[in-house]
């Protein structure tokens, strides 16, 4: 592979691979880093890139792959601490902070966030990737079926969040409801 075919690797699928990571970490900095290993990791294996799949998926599948070898390594946590023990100023909008700023986005990605990190990775990379399930099934490394099942259960979890009845508030004084 020559040094411009490097470089239109990079300029076609380093956003998508970004964007991705950054939805799973929720973290600018943390999703950079990992798209850097990323890439890197891929210049490591384009030889072994056999054409089984798409040069997106198998990009997404190496992405996944680090995601989740950080977050064994709970080099997540330690950073947030870190964070924490330093943080003086207010940090600025990340951008999905600053392109979520309507009501209905605002509630998707606070749905989103709420939801278990494995449910967030299948709705993340359907949903705002636009990954097949096929595809999906090769970045998970599960099945289709399982993986279509378990977007389907995703979607339902995000759906009730999104559609939870606000808290009962009581009666007024005085009126007395008797069942």
């Amino acid at each position: 592979m020559t040094e411009q075919d490097h470089r239109n690797l990079i300029h076609d699928h380093y956003q998508a691979i970004y964007r991705f990571l950054l939805h799973l970490t929720r973290s600018d900095a943390e999703a950079e880093d990992l798209t850097q290993d990323t890439f890197t990791a891929a210049w490591e294996k384009i030889n072994a890139f056999e054409g089984r799949s798409t040069l997106r998926t198998w990009l997404h599948r190496i992405a996944y792959g680090k995601f989740v070898d950080g977050r064994r390594a709970g080099r997540r946590s330690a950073k947030l601490v870190e964070r924490l023990k330093t943080r003086d100023a207010p940090t600025p909008l990340s951008p999905v902070e600053t392109v979520a700023s309507d009501d209905e986005a605002q509630q998707l990605y606070a749905a989103l966030d709420q939801i278990n990190s494995d449910d967030r990775v299948l709705l993340v990379l359907h949903y705002l990737q636009g990954l097949s399930y096929r595809e999906m099934a090769e970045v998970t490394g599960e099945p289709v079926g399982t993986v279509k099942w378990r977007t389907s259960l995703a979607l339902s979890r995000m759906r009730t969040l999104l559609t939870a009845e606000k808290p009962h508030v009581p009666s007024p004084a005085g009126e007395r409801r008797d069942a």
